[in-house]
């Protein structure tokens, strides 16, 4: 797409004086988004080439029936294809005809003699246009002649699902915090001078707001104009800005300010319950942990000769008593169960009796492929019956998906699976090289079954949420009490109800189930694992402190970080003392035998390079976890790690049944995937 490289003498001498810095606006101090009303030839021969040549994108606000719309649609079609958005602004663009300068009106289009009906019908019927145009269901709305009411009624509350959000008009603008998406203010242009357009845009800077422009004619199409010249000059300068301007679509820019506004409204009320289980342990204050920033002047340490500042770790087999456990017998009978009561008590939580029932319902079935590999797909949602708080409403998300090929019941490989925000992308692979199978293709072509467990589907991952999903609803909504469950907990839970549903499906053999996890889905893969007996083999991904990492060493992320308002809602909220005012050595248990409740099943850990995943999930810590985990192993007959010494990057250590391989990739389990499946090729019968 052609640009200008030269701009004109006001662009480039009134170029405000900022450098990029962290500002709320995707890292720019303020957000600008250009908005064209009302679908004028105008905007297709005046505005759109402008816009175009400064690789600019904009929303159109298009009425349905406009005249332009209906001699030139093909060209409206093509203006979604440069990636702006058409916005809905009614088909027939009705305005409230009893107020003063508003002869103009046609009687049949005066909203103040509309229903409400009528004016959502037009409205939906619009979207339906628009989508047969750009072929997509989401976009925001703008009020005609910035009418927001029928009479007493805000004609937009029926339709909210129906758009991102709403524009009016009353030359204000606002901080992102402060924005009312389905009520968002602009300033109109009306034969306004790029000078004039320019101090909006220095004021938004100054307050780091958002400001939204409206334009009707440009150059002509309407009285509400805006003269060519000054069009171009003002736009030339917002190009010049952007450095310190993120300009976009109004749809881009309200899915930013909802996302903001959501996790705002999330981390004030995590704050405040992280502060009501500090009340109930009357703790006043937690150590702070490090930054996870290497950069940073707290940064957490990644030293190794600073990293072992303990002197010993719990024996896994000596009882409380001080005896040795010595027979596998003492194992299942007495330590066993000791441990388990000690991270019921202080890590994780303890499960409550009362946890209602599911139901599993196959929502849909598809033939489906991954690579060359034809695979059948069942979508299923596991209801909660939540018959003892209606208020609270539970389904577990569950993919399922089968080698079409398959004659008999085969094994199953699980992964926790995470939920990317809209507009997510995955970094492209590097020029020139072939994108890598996924894990289902590669699970598939085992003729094994891949199945996706979604675990904020049933839990959410926040504080805020410790009051809804499974956990608030066998609370009836009150917060946790110091040894209630946590998160890692109740995803597990969840594990063990898809496995439920794999006990009933035919094509699934439930008795060789596999569970994989990254990060904190690796540490919820690990906790599933050592309470879920039915569990055959864990692939754990980087799962770091809370996982397998021992918990006592100065490395990386540290307990001050896991009892913070982040992510203490993972834990049970005895936990939180660890970090104020005890320590970690204190922990009466850690990884190793959180592992070792896995035994005598097979566990591969898996990590990533400390140069390309960084040191925070402590590679070595999560190795030296497996190695500790080893005489348990030993004592149910099973063979270890093999040695107590960190080995090389890419070294894979699995003869034993526990394995650990350090990939030379990133936060991820990719590169591991087929050597864990070489590793489970073992077990699966």
């Amino acid at each position: 797409m052609k640009r200008f490289l030269l701009y004109s003498a006001l662009a480039l001498a009134t170029l405000p004086a900022f450098s990029q810095g962290n500002g709320p606006w995707r890292g720019k101090k303020a957000a600008v988004v250009l908005t064209y009303d009302d679908a004028i030839d105008q905007h297709l021969d005046n505005a759109l080439p402008l816009i175009d040549s400064l690789g600019l994108k904009a929303t159109f606000y298009v009425s349905g029936f406009s005249n332009s719309m209906q001699k030139r649609l093909n060209a409206w079609k093509a203006v979604a294809t440069k990636g702006h958005e058409l916005g809905n602004h009614t088909m027939y663009h009705p305005c409230i005809g009893n107020t003063p300068g508003r002869s103009w009106v046609k009687p049949d289009y005066d909203l103040s003699k509309y229903t409400v009906q009528r004016i959502v019908d037009e409205t939906r019927a619009t979207n339906l246009l628009l989508q047969s145009m750009d072929g997509k269901t989401r976009r925001t709305f703008a009020f005609p002649c910035s009418d927001t009411h029928i009479g007493d009624s805000a004609y937009i509350q029926p339709m909210q699902g129906d758009f991102v959000a709403a524009r009016a008009v009353r030359n204000q603008m606002h901080r992102i915090g402060e924005v009312a998406l389905y009520d968002v203010d602009c300033f109109m242009v009306n034969n306004h001078t790029a000078e004039q357009m320019i101090a909006w845009v220095k004021e938004a800077v100054e307050k780091n707001a958002l400001l939204v422009i409206l334009f009707h004619g440009v150059g002509g199409g309407n009285s509400l104009d805006v003269a060519l010249p000054e069009h171009r000059r003002f736009l030339q300068y917002l190009k010049g800005a952007e450095n310190d301007l993120w300009i976009a679509p109004m749809v881009e820019v309200a899915d930013f300010v909802r996302g903001y506004q959501q996790r705002e409204a999330v981390n004030k009320a995590t704050q405040a319950d992280y502060n009501k289980m500090l009340a109930q342990l009357g703790i006043q204050a937690t150590r702070r942990g490090p930054s996870g920033n290497p950069q940073a002047p707290d940064a957490a340490n990644s030293d190794e000769a600073k990293a072992t500042t303990y002197t010993s770790i719990p024996d896994a087999l000596v009882l409380k008593n001080g005896k040795k456990v010595t027979s596998t017998n003492d194992w299942w009978r007495k330590r066993r169960p000791e441990i388990v009561a000690d991270f019921d008590r202080e890590i994780y939580g303890r499960v409550p009796a009362n946890i209602p029932g599911v139901k599993w319902e196959v929502i849909s079935v598809k033939d489906t492929s991954y690579g060359s590999i034809a695979a059948v797909e069942k979508q299923l949602l596991g209801h909660v019956d939540n018959s003892m708080y209606p208020q609270i409403k539970v389904d577990i998300q569950l993919t399922l998906t089968t080698p079409k090929s398959a004659t008999k019941a085969v094994p199953v490989v699980m992964e926790y699976g995470f939920v990317w925000p809209p507009g997510f992308r995955p970094p492209a692979p590097p020029a020139g090289t072939t994108p890598p199978k996924s894990w289902q293709e590669q699970v598939l072509e085992r003729g094994l079954a891949a199945a996706l467990l979604i675990p904020t589907s049933y839990q959410a991952d926040h504080g805020a949420g410790l009051t809804e999903g499974i956990i608030g609803l066998v609370n009836k909504g009150q917060p946790r009490k110091p040894d209630d469950w946590g998160t890692l907990r109740a995803w597990a839970w969840g594990a063990s109800r898809a496995i439920d549903y794999f006990e009933s499906d035919p094509a699934i053999d439930a008795k060789q189930v596999a569970i994989e996890g990254l990060s904190r889905y690796g540490k919820a893969a690990l906790v599933a694992m050592a309470y879920e007996p039915r569990i055959k083999i864990g692939f754990i991904g980087s799962s770091g402190a809370g996982g397998a990492k021992i918990l006592r060493r100065t490395f990386g992320e540290q307990v001050e970080n896991l009892a913070s308002s982040a992510e203490y809602h993972w834990f049970a909220g005895n936990f939180i003392k660890y970090a104020g005012p005890l320590t970690p050595n204190d922990l009466p248990v850690d990884a190793h035998e959180l592992i070792a409740l896995c035994a005598p099943r097979p566990v591969f850990i898996s990590s990533g390079s400390p140069q390309v995943e960084g040191n925070w999930i402590d590679a070595k810590g999560m190795f030296l976890g497996g190695v500790h985990a080893g005489p348990v192993y030993r004592l149910l007959g099973k063979k270890d790690l093999g040695t107590a010494a960190f080995p090389a990057q890419e070294t894979n250590l699995a003869t034993g049944d526990i394995a650990f391989r350090q990939h030379s990739g990133g936060h991820t389990t990719g590169p591991n995937w087929p050597y864990f499946l070489d590793f489970a090729s073992r077990y699966f019968k």
